[in-house]
């Protein structure tokens, strides 16, 4: 959605894995009663991409960055992702004096969102067809091959450095699958 941000179609911007799927998506609409096909397929795509993907790594944080994430954080990112939601959804938020207060604070921004989410579903419905192979080769990073042994050296340089503050961390603690004796071993100062 943030991609819409100018009006213009961006209908060469629609990453092809999710053009497939929603082309998969639509090819499956006959299977569906008419009356409810509208609704089930949008349904289907809020589903795969925004509820399974976006708003499970913006509740969830900790799935893609190193961090604990403070209560304070994870209902900041609820009021967010439901936002998010709300924005998709094609229900009306049907608002009242007993809705909860972000609901309330963020209508107005959800209004607008819907405006630009109709409007991109309506650039995926008519970017061109891509096929399977397109879509492999899209998402095939450029083959790098991984220094494992410069990894390795930068890992035990840092353990080195930080070896005090890491030990002390290492006390016995439940849960710890790692044990001070254990860094121990690895990270002995060299012989000389």
């Amino acid at each position: 959605v943030s991609t819409q941000s100018t009006g213009e179609s961006n209908i060469n911007n629609i990453p092809p894995a999710i053009k497939y799927l929603f082309d998969y998506l639509e090819d499956k609409r006959d299977r569906i009663p008419p009356d409810d096909a509208n609704e089930t397929v949008h349904i289907w795509k809020m589903n795969s991409l925004v509820l399974r993907f976006w708003v499970n790594i913006m509740k969830n944080p900790q799935f893609l960055f190193d961090m604990e994430k403070p209560p304070i954080m994870d209902s900041f990112l609820s009021t967010l992702s439901q936002c998010l939601i709300d924005s998709f959804s094609r229900s009306d938020l049907n608002l009242t004096e007993l809705s909860s207060a972000n609901k309330l604070n963020y209508n107005k921004e959800v209004v607008k969102y819907r405006k630009r989410v109709i409007s991109w579903y309506s650039d995926v419905l008519q970017a061109p067809r891509v096929d399977l192979r397109h879509v492999v080769m899209e998402s095939h990073l450029p083959a790098m091959p991984f220094r494992t042994n410069f990894a390795v050296s930068q890992l035990l340089h840092f353990a080195l450095k930080y070896r005090e503050q890491i030990s002390g961390a290492l006390r016995p603690q439940a849960g710890t699958t790692v044990t001070q004796s254990d860094f121990d071993v690895v990270c002995k100062p060299p012989h000389r």
